[in-house]
């Protein structure tokens, strides 16, 4: 549904927990009820078994941020969720639309994708990630690896 210009956004952006381990399924729960949600997972490398693999997990431990147009949409009887955070009152607390759309972004950067760190020629970095270094969006080192950092002095935490 289009909005007119000038018309406020009809989301309003809160955060749901759940229950341990129910991050995605509620996640796809509220996808298939058409609401929006937000849901940071951070990519890391994993072995096992002598071979290594790309593991993922949620980045905020039981939290779903989900934008809901109260007009019409409704989150009652989602399995695996718990509550929605509240404010100082009763009712649930609006987080600020620009922290939404700057953890997207993030996101899209691959800021929680430790995987792109390590690029290698038959395995570039994505084309957005590249696209940012081009235009000095993002820093080159923002996607060194620990050791290529080490080489060039920074200190771990420079370089996590």
């Amino acid at each position: 549904m289009a909005q007119a210009a000038g018309e406020p956004n009809p989301l309003r952006w809160h955060a749901a927990v759940t229950f341990p381990g129910c991050e995605i399924k509620v996640r796809d729960e509220m996808q298939r009820r058409e609401i929006d949600t937000v849901l940071p997972m951070i990519r890391f490398w994993r072995i096992r078994s002598r071979q290594r693999f790309v593991a993922e997990r949620p980045l905020l431990a039981r939290t779903v941020v989900f934008g809901l147009d109260h007009s019409f949409q409704s989150i009652a009887g989602i399995e695996g969720l718990e509550r929605v955070v509240r404010g100082a009152s009763l009712a649930w607390a609006d987080l600020p639309e620009d922290d939404v759309f700057d953890l997207r972004l993030r996101i899209l950067r691959g800021e929680f994708d430790a995987t792109l760190r390590q690029s290698h020629p038959e395995r570039p970095w994505p084309r957005l990630i590249a696209y940012l270094i081009r235009n000095g969006d993002l820093p080159p080192q923002a996607v060194w690896t620990h050791r290529q950092a080490k080489a060039a002095g920074l200190k771990f935490a420079a370089a996590a």
